[in-house]
């Protein structure tokens, strides 16, 4: 009976190990356990799971007031808003933003004209929109730096006076729609020095009629301020061809401030390709002057102070 057991057993293991099949590395005895391969199915097409599509990195926002781009093809970020004051009226609309440094040179410039003659408000329209870019009725104004801004004014009795609106004039200081008031020279030429001479903004432009830029230029050198003042306003003063003809408003534009060089382009992109002349020192493209150039030249010789002539 033992001998029948000892034959038995073996035989019993090597039947159950015929039965497992492709397990049968498992019961192998003094071997670790694996497990067998899955039969593969044929004809079955193995799905690969689609790669994600990356994401482009967001543009950085800049931080702070930013202009971008050129007056008339860029943005603006961190934008002020001008409001009304004792001393500026702010047009209705929704188009008051700037670069703080234009906001706050408008800001002092009014200030100034305000307490040297009490009770002159200086009457202000577009700047840009809060983020810049294009604005009905304007070429420029899309980058923070530019902003219309009216004349002041006199009665026929020579009292400032302020029609909340903007007023045309000719180069003789009268109205060309019959209002009754006058281009008041004392104030509006306070306001140009003013803007000019401001320690903290540079204003690169200032662009009115030719009428009303030879006007300014007389009453200058009846009052005999100093030759470099008198040749700063020469040059900021100005009315290009490719503009309106600025005789109902003063546009004034500044400067690129210095923290914005990488981002800020000082002039405006000229349609067409520029030549070499239509590039100002810097390299930017300026504005074009009108045929009137020659006329405006004669014109502000004459106006000069003696010492302006002789230089």
């Amino acid at each position: 009976m033992r001998l029948l057991a000892r034959i038995a057993a073996p035989l019993a293991l090597a039947l159950a190990l015929v039965a497992a099949g492709p397990r049968a590395a498992e019961a192998a005895p003094g071997e670790k356990a694996t497990k067998a391969a899955p039969a593969k199915d044929k004809g079955k097409k193995i799905k690969v799971p689609a790669k994600k599509a990356q994401k482009k990195p967001e543009k950085k926002r800049p931080k702070g007031a930013v202009s971008v781009g050129a007056p008339n093809k860029g943005k603006l970020y961190g934008a002020h808003k001008l409001a009304s004051s004792k001393s500026v009226e702010v047009r209705g609309g929704g188009h008051a933003y700037g670069l703080p440094d234009l906001v706050r040179v408008l800001r002092r410039a009014a200030a100034k004209v305000s307490g040297k003659y009490k009770g002159s408000v200086l009457y202000v329209g577009d700047l840009s929109a809060k983020h810049g870019g294009p604005l009905l009725g304007h070429n420029s104004h899309q980058s923070g730096r530019d902003a219309d801004v009216g004349f002041y004014m006199i009665s026929a009795k020579g009292k400032h006076v302020n029609p909340h609106r903007f007023v045309a004039f000719g180069s003789d200081g009268r109205p060309r729609g019959g209002e009754v008031v006058r281009f008041d020279d004392e104030r509006n030429w306070a306001f140009v020095e003013a803007l000019i001479t401001d320690k903290k903004t540079e204003v690169r432009y200032l662009f009115v009629s030719h009428g009303l830029r030879t006007r300014l230029l007389k009453y200058a050198a009846k009052k005999n301020v100093p030759k470099e003042l008198y040749t700063k306003a020469a040059s900021a003063l100005m009315s290009p061809a490719d503009a309106d003809v600025h005789d109902d408003h003063f546009h004034v534009r500044i400067a690129c401030p210095e923290r914005m060089r990488g981002t800020c382009v000082e002039e405006s992109y000229l349609k067409g390709r520029a030549s070499a002349k239509s590039k100002d020192p810097k390299g930017d493209a300026a504005p074009k002057e009108d045929a009137g150039k020659a006329k405006e030249a004669k014109e502000e010789k004459e106006a000069a102070p003696s010492n302006e002539k002789d230089g």
